[in-house]
């Protein structure tokens, strides 16, 4: 039969509701469930973009289901237009994820593996430190960066970006610094240029409202801080990381790494992808290899 895709729609807790799209080749998950005495899945989180644009890597679901490891992809508030019309907070996707993995149960599986790319690798992270669940597996995060809120400063230094992101706080910071009002102000659409690049045009810029650069990159936007959220992880957690990415620097993964060994948790992994860029193009089976082991090992 081969890898199939299951289309989903899945309704949060607060009524929000997303596709999701599950791959699965039925013949190796049923192997590994009897070898195993379990049902794993895995929840896949896009990057900034989503699912159905460029933010999630498109070509790993597929392997990951013939290697027997179902897997859910899931779109969340945070990806595609989220950024542009308020719904892209933290807390609040995280709902998501809990709306993904209550949806697998309701399909047979009873247990899953919860896995990130890039900023979704950080909303992965927050799920697993705050739901302790004996049914998660372990947490995989690809090409994640050591918090969202750093990433975009360092990056906004490196190209000059305007407006700096010193000049970014101390404007929002007058505006939804105090909590998270739903007031019009919050709302406002602004444009970051030379923010991923040395350009001004689109594809070196980044579009947010004020609400939404406020609680997923401001200062006090804690829950996109990967940093402090995997010291409360406890699972058996696989980082990957290229070592060509000019998006997260390479290090980062090992930074993340020994501050979870530190935590106490031992059972910390780290696969540095030689050539890799942020997009893993043309290092792809190498990606694709290491979570395999990964997920063999822990499942």
């Amino acid at each position: 039969m081969g890898v199939e895709r299951v289309l989903a729609t899945i309704p949060a807790v607060d009524g929000e509701v997303h596709d999701a799209l599950l791959h699965i080749d039925e013949r190796p998950t049923r192997v590994r469930e009897r070898a195993t005495g379990r049902r794993t899945a895995l929840i896949h989180v896009h990057g900034i973009m989503g699912n159905f644009l460029v933010g999630t890597l498109r070509f790993l679901p597929a392997h990951l289901a013939r290697a027997g490891f179902p897997t859910l992809v899931v779109e969340t508030r945070m990806g595609n237009v989220g950024q542009l019309f308020g719904k892209a907070i933290f807390e609040d996707a995280v709902k998501d994820i809990a709306a993904a993995w209550g949806w697998l149960q309701t399909e047979g599986y009873d247990s899953v593996v919860v896995c990130g790319y890039s900023s979704g690798a950080t909303l992965a992270a927050r799920y697993v430190a705050t739901h302790p669940l004996h049914a998660i597996r372990g947490l995989v995060s690809i090409s994640g960066p050591w918090g969202l809120p750093e990433s975009l400063e360092e990056r906004s230094r490196t190209w000059g970006a305007e407006p700096s992101y010193e000049e970014i706080v101390a404007r929002l910071g007058e505006v939804v610094g105090e909590g998270t009002p739903d007031s019009p102000a919050d709302d406002r659409l602004f444009v970051i240029e030379q923010s991923r690049g040395p350009t001004r045009r689109p594809r070196d810029s980044e579009v947010y409202t004020y609400r939404t650069w406020w609680h997923s990159r401001g200062p006090e936007a804690h829950a996109a801080q990967a940093y402090r959220q995997l010291p409360h992880v406890t699972v058996p957690t696989l980082f990957t990381q290229g070592d060509a990415d000019d998006v997260v620097l390479p290090e980062e993964a090992e930074r993340q790494a020994a501050l979870m060994r530190e935590a106490g948790n031992d059972r910390v992994h780290v696969a540095r992808i030689p050539g890799a860029t942020h997009f893993y193009k043309g290092q792809e089976i190498l990606l694709i290899d290491a979570i395999t082991a990964f997920l063999r090992e822990i499942t």
